[in-house]
């Protein structure tokens, strides 16, 4: 990847900073979601109580912290959060300007039901629908996660894709099936399907074993083991790829998960299988430092020279409610 595109890439994902996107959501009907385990949750600022959460990125040819961007949020009386919306920062013209925005629906029971994303069109000068997630639920537990996206110049909301969720006698979900629409049929079709196992009741699930729909049949395709420590936060997790011709498991990622005493995630690393050595390669690392109140204030993010054989710095990033640091 050259530097342009890595950019780019890091880039985008520090615009999620605050607002935590489902990976999932932004595949068209034809994607293939192989690279995450569905996960509809998403990780609200982390300054809880907070209307306004600046992010500075330090800037080396100035040898000064800059603004990146700001989050802005807006409460109902249960103090749920119900519209977030990102600026970013011009440097050019020194302001601020809109990018992303979600708006949360609930229940009478408190439990997000909708939440719908619209990105800054400078052409209309104003909020343009862009994806739509309902949440549906049996109970106490959530049933069916419908993702939608906004089609134009129709201007009305378009199937994308949809989960559907099993339990097991412990009230636990083993069972999350994939289903991409078919805009030709009007039908959904099986698309991928993940399976959870448990060790012990009520802990999270240690391995998950992922299937994609061929031909009329679940065919295995995947694998994730996962573990935790006593408080319940995961600690690594493998992905493997599994070989149908040699019949086999193949690496393919590996994460490791750094908390400190009080369960804040202290650093990540990520690495990928070389089979040219037979092992493991770092590849991603971030590390990440918190305040008293168990805020995040400082993350570091950096990605590995395998010629120096050196973790090199590629953004650091502060957060605070103030307007300066």
């Amino acid at each position: 990847m050259n530097n342009q595109k890595h950019k780019a890439m890091k880039t985008t994902m520090k615009i999620m900073i605050g607002i935590a996107i489902s990976v999932l959501m932004v595949l068209g009907a034809n994607a293939q979601p192989k690279s995450e385990i569905p996960d509809d949750n998403k990780t609200k600022m982390n300054w809880a109580g907070a209307d306004t959460l600046y992010t500075f990125e330090f800037d080396a040819a100035s040898n000064s912290w800059i603004y990146f961007q700001r989050e802005v949020r807006r409460f109902n009386t249960k103090n749920d959060p119900i519209e977030n919306f990102v600026q970013v920062y011009a440097k050019q013209t020194k302001s601020w300007e809109n990018y992303l925005k979600v708006n949360y629906s609930y229940d009478e029971k408190g439990k997000e039901t909708e939440e719908i994303t619209q990105a800054w069109d400078k052409n209309f000068n104003n909020w343009v629908n862009a994806k739509l997630r309902t949440t549906s639920y049996k109970g106490n537990q959530k049933d069916e996660i419908l993702f939608q996206e906004w089609k134009r110049p129709t201007n009305e909301w378009f199937n994308v894709m949809k989960y559907l969720i099993k339990y097991n006698s412990s009230g636990e979900q083993n069972v999350v099936t994939v289903n991409l629409y078919n805009g030709i049929t009007k039908n959904w079709d099986n698309h991928k399907r993940f399976n959870m196992e448990y060790e012990n009741p009520f802990n999270p699930p240690t391995i998950v074993i992922s299937e994609s729909y061929l031909n009329g049949e679940w065919k295995v395709d995947g694998k994730y083991t996962m573990e935790y420590n006593i408080r319940g936060n995961k600690t690594s997790e493998t992905r493997y790829t599994y070989n149908q011709s040699k019949k086999n498991w193949l690496e393919g990622i590996q994460m490791e998960l750094v908390y400190d005493k009080k369960g804040n995630q202290t650093e990540y690393i990520e690495k990928k299988y070389d089979s040219s050595i037979k092992d493991w390669a770092n590849f991603t690392r971030f590390v990440a430092t918190y305040n008293e109140l168990n805020y995040m204030t400082e993350k570091i993010e950096y990605t590995f020279d395998r010629n120096t054989k050196q973790w090199v710095i590629v953004g650091q990033f502060k957060f605070t409610t103030d307007k300066k640091i």
